[in-house]
């Protein structure tokens, strides 16, 4: 490219001038043509793509360049976007609650089909992508740019205008629309084929769209409505995490500095990482990243990790007698019979509630399951309490109990500590002789200032250990509620814990950085690690199912 050779326009088609700000809108003209050029540009390439005198243009650009938004790069004499742009570019993705609540998907969507797949969002009557995951690009390590499509007649527009109340009449009657709706996704032909789901807020207003493009002939007809269908429960799945996003997470003060007997371990970021358990024949300590979904392991005294990525959301994490993995998810409870084998259905106590799912397992000391259930889409009111026996029997012990947490037993069997998400409270129930559970007694209600009860554990003494989400900190609890002892973190979110290593002195602490609000990501880099805890006291021996 010569200096006289011209350029496309910036991308201010139809957006008029905005009076007594005309030297803004040229600086901003000025930006938007770097930023959408090709290639850094040359001073006479510029002054073709905007038209403004060469005065006016050197005025602008030393303006740019004092605030970091371009920098001039002198061994080309050329003009390029700054550094300034790619800090707001990353504070402003970091601080979108739709990317993060998409993000699991995506990245499980694009491995389980093999091919991109985006995050659409509505600009007027276009829609660009705002996130996408891409399986091949960490070998390839290309950047895509993908051109903005027309909210009227593509995939994600009719996607999103299926859910959209109060649509015009017009656009309401477009039978693409009401098929859309009729199905959960809208699909599109022609010379750019794809399908792409909604995802809606929880005002049930639709806020983004999950899309899959295909090349034309590539795929037929009943392939597209299957994946379609999937890309449809990935985008319910995103949805309870937009909920969770915009539920009312507040993020308590951050301690100074986090308590010395706290240890990080390299496991990486999972985005919802919970129920640990702690296996004393492999001395490792096993764990779910239930929106990966996948089975992780680690060894603390290597802190060599393991991953085993599973077919649906799992919850529910408990080891059996018999070295297999007793899973619990959207799809039932079964049996891993090794890490990295296939597994194998048992049943599904709530088939009748198919968007319902199982969160954390625990097992007592008589070898009984503990387990609960919750919405898909993080909606309060339609879990229960179940405690399955190794033969498989049923007994509901909670009807209706709010996005239930894992149920653990005082050490001497009477009593059954539980958190609920909704009230945010830990309760103590009286565990009855005929196995019924008496009338809850409230020992700890969260704070904003102390975050929430999450993930619990007990001692050999009867105290209990609390993950306090969104409180940096696990609190130590007496069986009356009194608080003993905190143990500052440094993560906002912890999620659940364990007691476990080769004294069972340690405890194991899963967090996630998926329910943290938006930029506190750099505040806490080390949300969704593993973290290990040497508490001074021992906890029980962990009880496994026999199956």
């Amino acid at each position: 490219m010569t200096e006289t050779d011209p350029l496309p326009s910036p991308e201010t088609s139809g957006k008029e001038n905005v009076p007594g700000a005309q030297a803004l809108m040229r600086g901003l003209d000025v930006l938007m043509a770097i930023g959408t050029a090709p290639a850094p540009l040359r001073f006479g390439e510029l002054q073709a793509a905007v038209g403004i005198p060469k005065g006016s243009l050197h005025r602008l650009l030393a303006a740019l360049q004092s605030r970091d938004l371009i920098r001039y790069e002198e061994n080309g004499r050329r003009y390029a976007i700054g550094s300034r742009v790619f800090d707001l570019a990353r504070r402003t993705m970091e601080q979108n609650s739709v990317i993060r609540a998409a993000k699991p998907e995506l990245a499980r969507m694009a491995r389980d089909l093999h091919r991109p797949v985006c995050l659409y969002v509505q600009d007027g009557q276009e829609l660009f992508v705002l996130d996408f995951e891409d399986p091949d690009a960490a070998q390839t390590r290309v950047v895509r740019v993908w051109p903005r499509v027309p909210a009227q007649s593509s995939a994600p527009g009719l996607a999103i205008a299926s859910r959209r109340p109060g649509e015009g009449s017009e656009r309401a009657a477009d039978p693409a629309v009401s098929q859309a709706r009729a199905l959960g996704y809208a699909f599109t032909g022609g010379k750019t084929p794809a399908v792409a789901a909604p995802i809606v807020d929880e005002a049930d207003y639709p806020v983004a769209a999950i899309c899959v493009h295909f090349d034309t002939g590539e795929t037929g007809v009943e392939t597209i409505h299957e994946i379609g269908r999937k890309i449809r429960e990935a985008s319910q799945r995103a949805a309870g995490n937009v909920g969770l996003s915009h539920q009312s997470m507040v993020i308590g003060p951050q301690p100074a500095t986090s308590d010395p007997r706290v240890r990080v371990l390299a496991t990486g970021r999972d985005f919802m990482g919970e129920n640990p358990v702690w296996n004393p024949v492999d001395g490792r300590i096993w764990w779910l990243d239930v929106l990966a979904p996948a089975l992780r392991a680690c060894d603390p005294l290597t802190e060599t990790t393991e991953r085993v990525v599973l077919p649906n959301l799992t919850g529910g994490l408990a080891l059996c007698r018999s070295g297999r993995f007793l899973l619990a998810g959207q799809q039932g409870i079964y049996l891993l019979d090794q890490p990295t084998g296939t597994p194998r259905m048992l049943f599904d106590p709530e088939e009748h509630k198919p968007d319902n799912r199982f969160n954390s397992a625990s097992v007592d000391a008589s070898g009984q399951l503990w387990i609960g259930t919750m919405p898909v889409d993080n909606c309060t009111g339609s879990g229960a309490l179940y405690r399955i026996g190794p033969d498989l029997s049923v007994r509901v012990m909670l009807p209706e109990v709010a996005l239930p947490k894992n149920a653990m037993l005082s050490p001497d069997g009477g009593t059954l500590y539980l958190s609920e998400g909704r009230s945010r409270t830990l309760s103590a129930y009286p565990l009855r002789a005929d196995g019924s559970l008496g009338a809850p007694r409230v020992l700890v209600t969260g704070t904003d200032e102390t975050g929430a009860p999450n993930g619990i554990a007990v001692d050999a003494n009867g105290n209990i250990w609390v993950a306090m989400l969104g409180g940096w900190a696990v609190n130590c609890y007496s069986p009356d509620g009194a608080l003993l002892e905190s143990v500052a973190l440094p993560v906002p979110t912890p999620t659940a814990l364990c007691f476990g290593g080769a004294d069972m002195s340690k405890l194991y602490v899963t967090s996630t950085y998926l329910r943290m609000p938006g930029g506190y990501s750099s505040t806490a880099p080390l949300a969704g690690n593993l973290l290990e805890i040497s508490t001074g006291v021992r906890g029980m021996e962990p009880p496994q199912i026999d199956m």
